[in-house]
């Protein structure tokens, strides 16, 4: 019987076509990839009766969400003896079994064999190397079994990054990098289009498969085009990022003006408090709204609190309006948001600095990564201003504030 649903476009057919017996793919968003893998599995299920397949997402959720319904649709129910929800499997007439799974449970799959194995969005799976050596590895080696690794890059330096390096000499192995458009299923204009709202580095590893090395600076792209004379505009809403810790305890002040995020003003107090800090932002402008936008976790009882308040508790104590989430942001989505307002992907600057603002300038420039991770290092004396801005910029992307970023500018919403 034909199976109308599987269409592979000419790149994955590339891959999929390959002999070798260990496949790292490196692709942009929407390439395919998830097909292109699926496709592999069944066709082994299909050409070795009693094959047992495992497609490994980061999360259990993940393997349901991403592939569960595409693979029900790929697969006729004549092909199969018994679909498990359940187990997210499909066991076919001939004795296969194709099993969808997390690789945060990689360990459940202790003591099994596999033909192939399918590991999706490999690098960001938290341990990958353990868990491929410990966990994976050694499932092949009765089976002599293959394995496809299908991602979009992460950073450089990782264990991803190391496979990668791996598969351009060593024998068995083979390795491809494509950019989105290259799979065939969506067009460059949606991809240009995406320039306008992604920091150069994200879109570069999302669409462009690009292996962007996380190392040294944080913010590269911040320079002197983004520091100039800003004018405080009265009558707009005023918006404050805010870093909660003792010292230094920084703060940075800013408005939306057109197109431009502008930092007016910046605050750093050593040995200070929540109260401190508004009472000093207040003296500056004592009428005006402001939207505050803290870290999260500020929501939380403070027991060194003379009357027992939250930070956030504290700033509405002094008029202004709390912006956060309940839970954390994730680090890396307020660097990118960040990176986002200094430079985007069409090279268009947003982020307006007043010079006066000396340490929200010298923390752009000088915050760099921590040495062996893909995170800001949190011990920088840099990374306070850095983050107090960072929580300002994430809260305007994510629409915590009365504005949408556009292809133009800031609309007000």
């Amino acid at each position: 019987m034909a199976i109308a649903q599987i269409v592979l476009k000419p790149a994955a057919s590339e891959i999929h076509r390959s002999d070798a017996q260990i496949k790292v793919v490196f692709s942009g968003r929407r390439f395919g990839k998830t097909r292109l893998m699926l496709t592999e599995g069944i066709e082994e299920c299909l050409k070795n009766p009693g094959a047992k397949v495992f497609y490994l997402a980061p999360s259990r959720v993940q393997a349901k969400n991403i592939a569960w319904a595409d693979l029900k649709t790929m697969v006729p129910a004549s092909w199969l003896e018994r679909t498990y929800e359940s187990q997210l499997a499909l066991h076919f007439r001939n004795g296969s079994k194709l099993i969808l799974a997390g690789c945060d449970y990689a360990d459940g799959l202790r003591g099994q064999a596999a033909n192939l194995l399918l590991i999706d969005e490999f690098a960001y799976v938290t341990e990958l190397q353990s868990m491929w050596e410990a966990s994976l590895l050694p499932m092949l080696g009765t089976t002599r079994g293959r394995v496809v690794f299908c991602s979009t890059p992460a950073g450089g330096g990782n264990f991803a990054s190391e496979l990668w390096d791996r598969a351009k000499n060593t024998p068995g192995w083979q390795r491809w990098s494509f950019k989105s458009t290259d799979g065939g299923w969506i067009d460059d204009t949606f991809v240009q289009e995406a320039k306008a709202t992604m920091d150069p580095i994200l879109w570069r590893q999302e669409f462009e498969a690009s292996i962007e090395s996380l190392l040294g600076a944080v913010y590269p792209d911040f320079n002197r085009q983004n520091i100039t004379p800003m004018d405080y505009r009265q009558n707009e809403r005023l918006v404050l990022g805010i870093d909660f810790n003792r010292t230094p305890f920084c703060a940075c002040v800013l408005q939306v003006q057109g197109d431009r995020l502008a930092v007016l003003k910046e605050y750093v107090l050593i040995n200070s408090d929540t109260h401190e800090m508004a009472q000093a932002v207040r003296a500056d402008f004592p009428y005006q709204e402001i939207l505050c936008c803290p870290d999260p976790t500020g929501r939380r009882l403070q027991t060194s609190s003379a009357m027992g308040l939250s930070d956030h508790a504290i700033l509405q104590k002094y008029s202004f309006r709390i912006k956060a989430p309940r839970a954390p942001w994730s680090i890396r989505d307020k660097v990118s948001a960040t990176r986002l307002m200094i430079r985007d992907a069409n090279g268009h600057r947003r982020l307006k600095v007043e010079p006066c603002c000396k340490r929200v300038i010298r923390s752009l420039s000088n915050l760099e990564y921590r040495a062996g991770a893909s995170v800001p290092d949190p011990k920088s004396d840099h990374s306070h201003m850095a983050d107090a801005l960072g929580y300002a910029c994430i809260a305007l992307q994510k629409g915590l504030l009365p504005w949408s970023l556009g292809v133009t500018g800031f609309l007000v919403c």
